[in-house]
């Protein structure tokens, strides 16, 4: 009996074994996409940025060559926070609710600076983690070559139906750590976000778009996890953590536009809220409803210089699930008759056209106003009409009064940095600057003459790119005080205003009372004496313009 008890006993024990072994096997199997074999650390490099900043972009160029350079293992996340930040009109603010505070930890001593991996090199500002942006490649140089204790996996989805993502996460324990926590960090950030960037002509052209706006990317937009992450308390070789993250998208954060398929997801674990361990991002998968629907993105329209009219530009996304190929585009100006632009092309799913409608005529208002509206793709009705308009303003010619204009400077700080430029039809007639830098300073009055039936551009510079800070401004007035231009911090590196003067159409009769002796050209230079056999037409006297009409 005694015998039979220690054979029962033995059996029970070996059963406990199997029984954990196959847990543990199982557990150890379980994850379907993250890699179980030991890798390097990847780089998260955290960018604090903003819109007022003039050596941003500069920083914005070195981080996309590090992560060109290393497409699988460097991952951005930008991060708009700051005074530099601050908001330059509507959909412009940039900033999120969880920036300030990852800036704050860094210790970042100015801008544009960046956390490698949040790890303390040699070379960060004050004793914190954030470093200048000539360090970053050096930094992640050393940490690349380095083994992690932990791999992650992500997959995602966004269903445009009802604009959620989904992020399922593996965590996969391939070593030992010294902590006994860890942090789980899932990051949105936003690619193809449209907005001002000053210094971006300067100091990353590449990523400035025809209409002068700054093709911003890797924008943080959300943290799915909160300001610092979620607990993984089990850290152990062979241990697996795996979740799935749902968010709500809205359509804009802050007036800027959220668009889903223009969206990835970076996933990393931190020791706490700063030592970076490894990270890994991944593009979500798109989830079409519809067959035809076409999304308009943006629009645009130039302002009218000299003649009155316009080039627009509308932008769209295919948000169906089966190519776009052909589209109404219909538009009205000011309200008028609509006019309707077919489109043909062949666009995938979630893939975007710019289309450009040039020399569009129009009677233009001070202020002007296009509507753009999608029909009918590939024929059809369009199956989600929320989606399908977008309007935009354009400045038409303001007006102006011959005579002696006024041009009249107030520098900033920074008068070394101004310049300024009154063309007539194109050609300079006056201009001036630099100044003398170090204190605002009010520049004598500039006198210009404008004269009959002629367009003008006044056009102001900064060579820094954050315009003319106060008590600085500028303004321009015509011969009866009309204030034609004015401003100052409102621009980076250029502010132009457009106005033409009204031109005076005489017959013979006025021709007749003018001094006879005073030659007459007409557009091709030649000279014409007898002003009762004018043909009908336009003509130079004095360097006046005039027409002539009538026998």
């Amino acid at each position: 009996m005694k015998h039979e008890n220690k054979i029962y006993r033995t059996l029970c024990i070996l059963s406990m074994i199997i029984i954990i072994w196959v847990i543990t096997l199982s557990t150890a199997n379980a994850q379907t996409f993250v890699d179980t074999t030991q890798q390097n650390k990847n780089i998260i490099l955290e960018e604090f940025t903003g819109i007022g900043c003039v050596w941003c972009p500069a920083g914005h160029l070195i981080g996309q060559q590090l992560h060109d350079n290393n497409p699988n293992d460097v991952f951005l996340i930008n991060i708009h926070t700051g005074g530099y930040a601050n908001p330059q009109g509507a959909g412009t603010d940039f900033n999120t609710s969880f920036g300030a505070a990852i800036a704050t930890q860094s210790n970042l001593g100015g801008y544009p600076a960046g956390t490698v991996n949040r790890h303390q090199f040699s070379m960060t500002q004050n004793g914190g983690t954030a470093m200048s942006r000539s360090d970053w490649s050096s930094a992640s140089t050393q940490l690349l070559s380095q083994p992690s204790p932990v791999n992650i996996g992500i997959q995602a989805t966004v269903d445009i139906a009802t604009n959620v993502l989904t992020v399922d996460v593996e965590v996969y324990y391939t070593g030992t750590q010294i902590v006994s926590t860890n942090m789980l960090n899932i990051a949105v950030v936003q690619h193809n976000v449209e907005g001002p960037q000053t210094g971006g002509q300067s100091n990353n052209p590449g990523a400035m778009l025809p209409n002068g706006n700054y093709n911003h990317n890797h924008m943080l937009r959300h943290l799915l996890t909160g300001q610092w992450g979620e607990y993984i308390q089990t850290l152990s070789p062979g241990t697996l953590y795996s979740n799935q993250y749902t968010w709500t998208m809205p359509v804009d954060i802050a007036g800027t536009s959220l668009d889903p398929t223009n969206i990835s997801v970076i996933a990393f674990i931190a020791e706490g809220q700063q030592e970076i361990l490894s990270g890994t991002e991944i593009y979500p998968s798109v989830i079409f409803a519809n067959a035809y629907d076409a999304n308009c993105m943006s629009s645009s329209a130039t302002d009218i210089v000299c003649t009155p009219t316009t080039d627009l530009e509308v932008m769209f996304r295919n948000y169906g699930n089966i190519p776009l190929t052909t589209l109404d585009i219909i538009y009205d100006i000011n309200g008028g008759t609509p006019i309707t632009y077919p489109w043909t092309g062949n666009i995938p799913s979630a893939g975007s056209e710019t289309v450009t409608i040039p020399n569009v005529s129009v009677t233009p208002s001070t202020t002007n106003t296009v509507n753009f509206t999608l029909a009918n793709p590939n024929g059809n009705t369009d199956q989600n009409l929320s989606n399908n308009n977008s309007s935009t303003t354009f400045a038409g010619l303001g007006s102006a009064d011959i005579g002696v204009a006024e041009i009249d400077i107030t520098t900033d700080n920074y008068g070394d940095e101004i310049t300024w430029a009154l063309k007539e039809n194109s050609i300079v007639i006056a201009q001036g600057g630099p100044y003398a830098g170090g204190a605002a300073t009010t520049i004598p009055t500039t006198y210009a003459t404008l004269t009959n039936g002629n367009c003008y551009s006044f056009i102001m510079y900064d060579s820094y790119g954050d315009g003319i800070l106060s008590p600085g401004f500028y303004m321009v007035k015509d011969a009866t005080g009309n204030v034609l231009a004015y401003g100052g911090s409102n621009y980076t590196t250029e502010d132009q205003t457009n106005f033409e003067t009204a031109q005076i159409v005489i017959g013979i009769e006025e021709i007749n009372q003018t001094q006879i002796d005073n030659r007459i050209f007409d557009m091709f230079g030649r000279e014409h004496n007898n002003y009762k056999h004018l043909p009908n037409g336009m003509y130079f006297q004095n360097g006046k313009k005039f027409i002539k009409i009538g026998k």
